[in-house]
């Protein structure tokens, strides 16, 4: 593997910027594409599929979700509305914590989800198909790392807004909601 370079040193064109630009601009279609039989389906919400993925990954809080897609939670509750009158989820409150509700698949779900893997899967395979396995795994660690900062990146983040108070500047407002519920 290659020596990571720092941002400063990476020497990008502009057509090399808009070349991945595009790239990560419009390759969200053919995710909408590999879920919207679902979504159709079931009368979902644009995020109906994707909380059904992430609830079997763990994501079973509201809150969470709310921190993966960096929306508010009244759109999060209309998602959930969706999905459990299509009756693909349930909720009840936690067994850990009884001040928050926690969801699960039903077996509908648990279907649901199986063919959206399906639709993805056919999906990911056939769109990247002439690259090499260590390739495909590659970028998705590219867009991971463009997508989540890594902890120097979130580091020099929060040493930028300490220092910004320090001159009176008023932080910007974090992107990230609080950990309560």
């Amino acid at each position: 593997m290659k020596k990571a370079v720092k941002a400063d040193q990476l020497k990008l064109s502009w057509e090399e910027v808009a070349f991945i630009a595009e790239g990560l601009s419009f390759s969200s279609r053919q995710l909408k594409f590999a879920t919207q039989g679902i979504t159709a389906e079931y009368s979902l919400g644009p995020r109906g599929a994707w909380i059904l993925i992430l609830i079997t990954a763990g994501l079973v809080f509201p809150l969470d979700l709310t921190n993966v897609f960096r929306i508010g939670r009244s759109l999060i509750t209309a998602e959930i509305i969706r999905l459990t009158e299509a009756r693909l989820i349930t909720y009840r409150k936690s067994t850990r914590d009884r001040r928050r509700v926690e969801l699960a698949l039903t077996p509908l779900g648990e279907k649901a989800v199986q063919r959206i893997r399906d639709e993805l899967s056919k999906t990911v395979i056939q769109r990247l198909s002439n690259y090499t396995r260590e390739e495909v795994l590659l970028c998705a660690r590219m867009l991971r790392d463009f997508n989540f900062p890594q902890p120097e990146s979130v580091r020099s983040q929060a040493e930028a807004r300490r220092a910004a108070g320090e001159r009176g500047i008023a932080p910007a407002p974090s992107s990230r909601r609080s950990s309560r519920e």
